[in-house]
């Protein structure tokens, strides 16, 4: 689950109202100082702030984090990014001097998100291996870890596939005859007898017949796959299926070649400087004709 990529971000005034299903960053990477983004003075009401963030599968629709950064108060947020100005639990203003910005993206168009959020101490200038610095805040040091996405399909798929070959590995202890050593490589239970290519494959009394040999694989239209007979015959699969780039992804791979011209950034008064039209003609032939 560490690996999962954050789909929520929220900041708590008080630590024991983390929102459900979040977990809620106290302390420092190095457990030796409270991950407080407020700190207030020592005398009178102390205000506190908790980051806090929820990890998941990636659902279909459902948006993952992608990017976050750290502005002052004074500066712009950064496009396609939102803020966490409020408190989650109190409705009070979140952080001081600093604003968490965050940048959210849908799960179906991104391959990595981030997966965790870390806070370092004073004096740590140099993130763990694995992170990346983001900035300052209140002499804390976030940081955060990027990670590929896994979907609970993949997760399935894998888990499935090593299910399969484990029940392979069973199954060949148990059969009256060798298996080819193609078929039983890789498994860590029971012999087979030598095989090549060419030989007649071993057979048992009461068989009139050896078993077929299998035929020479050929493998130039794609990667060599093990099969499985009764027979102790391999057989790949996917042998003799031409492998080929669909017809749609080869029309989408001319978009590369498009050139994307670069918009530069015009403020306020860049507009204004520009397409400001202030009608001085039109009032001068206006006064002209009166």
């Amino acid at each position: 689950m560490e690996d999962w990529p954050i789909i929520g971000v929220v900041v708590v005034a008080d630590i024991n109202k983390c929102p459900a299903g979040f977990t809620t960053i106290d302390r420092t990477y190095d457990r030796t100082e409270e991950a407080d983004l407020w700190r207030d003075g020592l005398f009178g009401r102390r205000v506190c702030r908790y980051l806090c963030v929820q990890r998941s599968a990636p659902q279909p629709g459902r948006e993952v984090l992608v990017d976050i950064s750290i502005i002052t108060e004074k500066e712009q947020v950064p496009a396609g990014f939102t803020t966490l100005e409020l408190t989650h639990d109190t409705r009070e203003k979140a952080t001081k001097k600093k604003v968490i910005c965050v940048r959210w993206m849908n799960a179906s168009i991104t391959t990595s998100a981030l997966s965790e959020l870390i806070f370092m101490g004073r004096g740590s200038k140099k993130p763990p291996q694995g992170y990346t610095l983001v900035g300052e805040l209140n002499n804390l040091m976030l940081c955060y870890k990027m990670s590929p996405i896994k979907t609970v399909s993949a997760i399935s798929s894998h888990n499935s596939v090593e299910s399969s070959l484990n029940n392979m590995s069973n199954l060949s202890n148990n059969l009256p005859y060798a298996l080819h050593p193609a078929t039983t490589q890789g498994y860590t239970q029971g012999q087979s007898a030598p095989y090549t290519q060419g030989q007649s494959a071993p057979y048992t009394q009461g068989h009139s017949a050896p078993y077929p040999v299998p035929r020479q694989l050929s493998h130039a239209f794609g990667p060599p796959e093990r099969g499985y007979t009764s027979l102790g015959v391999t057989v790949a699969p996917l042998s003799g299926v031409p492998w080929q780039l669909s017809s749609k992804l080869q029309a989408l791979s001319s978009l590369k070649q498009i050139q994307i011209p670069t918009i530069r950034y015009k403020s306020y008064k860049d507009i204004e400087n520009e397409y400001c039209y202030q009608f001085d003609v039109e009032r001068t032939a206006k006064a002209n004709s009166g």
